[in-house]
């Protein structure tokens, strides 16, 4: 009978919570740069810009079908938005989530900046997929404020392909992503428990990165522990 290789240790995951201009992005990028081990790096950018069909995304005409953008309250349709997950979101979140997964069974590190909406399936979803394996949770949460500012001095329209899609295309565009970021910051930080939080108004890049990189010298996370033991399997 052949030998069979032992399986490796699970990799480490280190999830970074936050909405838009939280620094979850540079965060995550700083801390692998800074470490000396392998860390795979992915974020829901990434996923949502270079995985998720456009057609199926929030700007897309089968929006309804993956995420799909509408009035948080149905009396002011003119009022701040937010998102709902069609079958295909809900299946394009799961294996979001299972990728992260196998990454890790297979003896790898990886770093990912996540959007946990409490008000979708997507944080139990997560939380879920993820048992058994060493998950760090870190939320990143400034003032709405700041992050208010943050957004509008990366002056988000001017990415937007204007020549590709026309000016009204363009600002209806800005508008939906204007009228969601109140909805983002209630469902994203409405869960309370993380196993490192940080006011990045407060704390830079640097600054947090080590912070989480002493916090991942303490042991595993339990975070996604408490979550588990919150929010029902899907």
């Amino acid at each position: 009978m052949a030998d069979t290789a032992p399986s490796p240790a699970p990799g480490q995951i280190v999830v970074i919570n936050g909405t838009s201009g939280s620094g979850k992005s540079t965060t995550a990028e700083l801390l692998q740069k800074r470490s000396d081990d392998y860390w795979l790096l992915y974020g829901i950018d990434h996923f949502l810009a270079g995985s998720q069909p456009a057609q199926y995304g929030h700007h897309g005409p089968k929006s309804r079908e993956g995420i799909h953008a509408e009035p948080a309250d149905p009396a002011n349709p003119d009022g701040p938005l937010k998102w709902v997950l069609g079958p295909k979101g809900v299946q394009a979140f799961a294996t979001l989530h299972e990728w992260l997964a196998a990454a890790s069974r297979v003896g790898c590190n990886i770093v990912f900046d996540h959007l946990l909406m409490t008000q979708t399936p997507v944080l139990a979803d997560c939380a879920w997929r993820l048992e058994g394996l060493p998950v760090l949770l870190v939320t990143l949460k400034p003032p709405f404020e700041v992050l208010e500012k943050r957004v509008a001095e990366r002056q988000m329209d001017k990415k937007i392909p204007v020549d590709l899609l026309g000016e009204d295309a363009a600002r209806k565009i800005v508008d939906r992503l204007t009228r969601l970021r109140p909805w983002f910051y209630e469902s994203v930080y409405a869960n309370d428990e993380a196993d490192l939080t940080v006011d990045t108004s407060i704390h830079g890049p640097e600054a947090v990165a080590a912070m989480i990189e002493a916090r991942l010298a303490e042991g595993p996370g339990t975070a996604f522990d408490r979550i588990r033991a919150k929010y029902p399997r899907p």
